[in-house]
């Protein structure tokens, strides 16, 4: 219980900071007037704020995972025999999966309306008629779209959870929700091959293809991670799976079909995930490491790169952003792929080598 009061004094104190930033803008805002001061007057995040929150969640999971490895609390004291403390556990959990869906439909319904109000706020000026033909601009598909494929998601946890016995979901997820995954992203890519977006520039693209690549590529190396581990009747990671699943997908359609310069952040964010992912899945499965591998075969390196990265993508954030500055961006980018495929050779098994 003080684990969580600490979390939510530190959220609290993110949102704190984010609110005192974005006061002078409002300030600001309100004495433009007009339709597009009231565009502005809406509560809209800035970058810090998503990066604040992002690294209170990275310092949130690795402390939980590390509690999950290496705290011999959990090992001595069987809690899952004590009806109460189970009970407690699934009311936390409830409560916490209600809460994130809230929050995120709540993010959704703000994102569209600033988008209708700013395309009011377009209208009233009559720029539209220097915008490039309505053939040449590619429009962002809205969040709200994302709940469809997130309810199957969920339906499909509950019916293995609920019906499906382990052998079976280690079928389904071998056969059918890798492949079909994988297959949506080769679908994606063919799809961003045969089009084209006016307000991008070439560099920009480039780096939507490194990370585009970049998770379908995972999405392989996740698929080939549950085969060799050869769970069948022992499978009990499947959340963890679908988890990785819903993450991928989730990062190529921010990277691909959104023009925020915070979706790049976010890429670099999930590639800090699945390190910790790994770990929490290695975990629930049982699968143990060797105690002869190095320690470069090991997650670390993978999340130490993913945190450097990360923090230089912040950085760049603070440039303004045009097409002729988003050079020294994608070669950051491809310094960063480079690296991270040096490490995945590194960590290769003799005999996958």
């Amino acid at each position: 219980m003080a684990s969580i009061g600490v979390v939510g004094i530190l959220a609290f104190v993110v949102y704190l900071i984010g609110r005192y930033a974005r006061r002078p803008q409002k300030a600001v805002a309100g004495r433009a007037g007009g339709a597009a001061g009231r565009a502005a007057l809406q509560d809209r995040p800035q970058w810090f704020e998503y990066l604040l929150a992002l690294l209170l969640l990275a310092a949130v999971t690795a402390v939980a995972a590390w509690q999950l490895v290496g705290s011999q609390l959990l090992a001595a004291s069987d809690w899952r025999g004590d009806d109460r403390a189970l009970l407690f556990f699934i009311v936390m959990l409830a409560v916490a999966a209600l809460g994130l869906a809230a929050f995120l439909i709540y993010l959704a319904a703000q994102a569209v309306e600033r988008r209708r109000i700013e395309r009011r706020a377009f209208a009233a000026t009559g720029a539209e008629t220097a915008a490039p033909a309505a053939a040449e601009v590619q429009e962002t598909p809205s969040p709200l779209r994302l709940f469809g494929l997130l309810l199957f998601a969920v339906g499909f946890l509950l019916l293995n959870w609920i019906y499906v016995p382990a052998t079976l979901q280690h079928v389904l997820m071998l056969s059918m929700i890798y492949p079909v995954s994988l297959a949506a992203v080769l679908v994606l890519l063919f799809d961003k091959a045969t089009r084209t977006w006016s307000t991008k520039g070439a560099a920009e693209t480039t780096r939507e293809w490194l990370f585009c690549d970049a998770v379908g590529l995972l999405l392989v190396l996740g698929f080939l991670n549950l085969y060799q581990a050869a769970a069948a009747e022992s499978y009990v990671a499947l959340f963890w799976d679908v988890l990785f699943v819903v993450l991928s997908l989730l990062a190529f359609w921010l990277v691909d079909r959104q023009r925020t310069r915070l979706r790049f952040l976010v890429g670099y964010g999930y590639f800090i995930l699945l390190p910790i992912l790994l770990l929490i899945w290695r975990t629930v499965q049982g699968v143990a490491v060797p105690e002869t591998v190095s320690w470069w075969a090991t997650i670390w390196p993978f999340f130490g790169l993913a945190v450097v990265f990360f923090a230089l993508e912040a950085m760049t954030l603070l440039i303004p952003s045009s097409a002729e500055r988003q050079g020294l961006p994608a070669l950051k980018d491809a310094i960063f792929f480079l690296l991270y495929a040096i490490l995945l050779s590194a960590a290769l098994p003799p005999a996958a080598a």
